[in-house]
């Protein structure tokens, strides 16, 4: 599998974007409101959010700073490196609730712009990214900047899940980072020899409407313009199952009104498929 596609857009100014609606939710939230649970079982509103002070704090030492201070130890399995991760944000979430709401939001109002200077300045095209998701080798930077804007964008889904908000489907943002998810399937359907020409289609309906192939091919499986000789699965969902589906937010209700046919071998890696750190629920 390569990524050798362009950017789907201009990644940085789209953070901006997210952050400013960030912002805006938090801005109007009552004292109460920030005690409310959220739908990561750990954390209530205000500890999401310390999460994501954490998350740009570590993002601009790491990748402007070129500062890591925790590194993950060596030769862990996928399962051992997913817990270790979800440790070492456990830990900074429980020291972060000193942090009054005013706080968080003067932190996030500050590393906001950090953050979108620190990525205009990186090549979007430079083999530069670890994105574990989407294959072993070092891909384009760009490709780490969706999965910086991912993680935004849905932990800001959860926030309003948890006020009792509507979800907020704008293709502005969701496009791109679907665009960028995607690039899960081809590394996990890997799994799985098809032979040349076999074809999965995914449909997407809804606020963003997308066909996406995946063709098999000596060298791995490929999105294609076109599908090849034999179509072997096919999946359709709405943007917002797709969303969830790929970062584990998908009630299991949902998951049986998915729309599902052909070979339930490549149907279960599909349905496995996640663009996240974490094991598929």
């Amino acid at each position: 599998m390569t990524v050798d596609e362009a950017s789907p857009g201009h990644i940085p100014e789209l953070i901006g974007i997210e952050r400013a609606r960030l912002l805006e939710t938090v801005g109007t939230m009552s004292q109460a409101d920030w005690q409310r649970q959220t739908p990561c079982p750990e954390w209530n509103v205000l500890e999401l959010c310390c999460h994501l002070v954490g998350v740009d704090l570590s993002s601009l030492s790491w990748h402007r700073d070129h500062y890591l201070g925790t590194p993950a130890p060596g030769g862990l399995s996928e399962a051992g490196f997913i817990e270790w991760i979800d440790d070492l944000q456990m830990e900074w979430v429980q020291a972060a609730r000193r942090l009054s709401p005013p706080v968080v939001i003067d932190l996030l109002t500050w590393s906001g712009p950090q953050l979108v200077a620190m990525f205009e300045n990186q090549d979007p095209n430079a083999l530069s990214a670890d994105v574990s998701w989407a294959g072993p080798d070092p891909l384009p930077g760009w490709l780490d900047q969706i999965r910086e804007l991912s993680e935004y964008w849905i932990h800001r889904q959860q926030l309003l899940q948890a006020l009792g908000r509507p979800s907020d489907p704008r293709p502005d943002l969701v496009a791109p980072i679907l665009d960028g998810l995607r690039w899960a399937y081809p590394f996990r359907l890997g799994e799985i020899q098809g032979q040349t020409g076999d074809t999965v289609v995914i449909a997407i309906s809804g606020s963003y409407e997308v066909t996406w192939r995946l063709v098999a091919t000596e060298a791995g499986w490929e999105f294609r313009s076109e599908p090849g000789e034999r179509m072997v699965a096919t999946l359709s969902m709405t943007t917002d199952q797709a969303w969830r589906l790929l970062t584990n937010n998908l009630a299991a209700d949902e998951k049986a009104r998915l729309g599902t046919t052909g070979d339930p071998r490549i149907l279960g890696v599909v349905l496995r498929t996640r663009a996240i750190i974490g094991s598929p629920q």
